[in-house]
């Protein structure tokens, strides 16, 4: 087991699980070489024009796609996302946002820029409705965070573990200070308990550990739900704010995502 956000050192390459592949690219939004793992589900490379839907993973504090196929292993559940398209890319520690502090610093823009990317490369369904978005810890808070930022983009969003209310944060965490400065009303434009009105029309679903920290934040992001009457599944497990909590409930949100999959893709 390892906490999350304590930084992952690989000691050996990644043997990739039967259906992903490594796919390194260049970001012209951060002016680096990028990579991510990308999933292909089975019969996708036989001569047919069927599109599928993506899921975009984002990962946590610490992790890249290496240490969350090691780690968390979504690939032990890849059946419950049904035929669907996974991509995990790496986000360093950029915490998926446009900081308005540190120039270089775009990772929601990189994130868009990928999903355009996927759509040119992969015979993918290009609509909100047949695409998602789910991340745990720092990658849970991206999630929610984009899927308000780019309400066109992404028809569902979950989380696990992910800090859904910064302000509780501000202004003494370091990594969001260092990206967002330490003016309150600048985190609170980044804030997904703040921007909840934005989630309206998503589907959303997400889960924290009953001995986390960011507990209250996921309590604090649910009852801004409440307030404005938007529907969301929410669930409270035993655990702590650790991989190994992320690794037995991954599971769920495939299902989640699937079914929301299902419901939106006509056919």
């Amino acid at each position: 087991m390892s906490r999350i956000g304590v930084p992952w050192r690989p000691g050996r390459r990644v043997r990739l699980p039967e259906g992903f592949q490594g796919v390194h690219w260049r970001s012209q939004v951060l002016g680096m070489r990028m990579s991510l793992a990308l999933y292909l589900p089975p019969g996708y490379h036989a001569r047919s024009d069927r599109r599928y839907p993506v899921l975009y993973v984002l990962h946590g504090s610490g992790h890249d796609w290496r240490s969350v196929l090691l780690e968390v292993r979504p690939q032990d559940h890849i059946t419950a996302l049904g035929s669907a398209i996974l991509a995990i890319p790496d986000g360093n520690q950029g915490w998926w946002l446009n900081s308005p502090t540190v120039p270089r610093s775009q990772y929601g823009e990189y994130l868009m820029e990928l999903v355009e990317l996927v759509d040119r490369r992969c015979r993918t369904i290009a609509g909100r409705g047949a695409r998602g978005i789910c991340g745990f810890s720092m990658g849970g808070y991206g999630a929610m965070l984009l899927a308000a930022l780019y309400p066109a983009t992404f028809g569902a969003a979950s989380s696990l573990l992910g800090p859904l209310d910064i302000l509780q944060m501000f202004p003494d965490y370091y990594r969001l200070r260092l990206l967002l400065g330490s003016e309150r009303d600048t985190w609170q434009r980044f804030n997904p308990a703040s921007l909840v009105q934005h989630l309206a029309e998503t589907q959303l679903s997400f889960c924290t550990a009953e001995d986390a920290p960011d507990l209250p934040q996921n309590e604090s992001f649910a009852s801004a739900l409440r307030a404005l009457h938007v529907p969301f599944q929410y669930h409270v497990y035993p655990g702590g704010h650790d991989t190994s909590f992320v690794r037995q409930h991954v599971g769920e949100h495939w299902t989640f995502h699937r079914r929301v999959f299902d419901q939106s893709i006509p056919g």
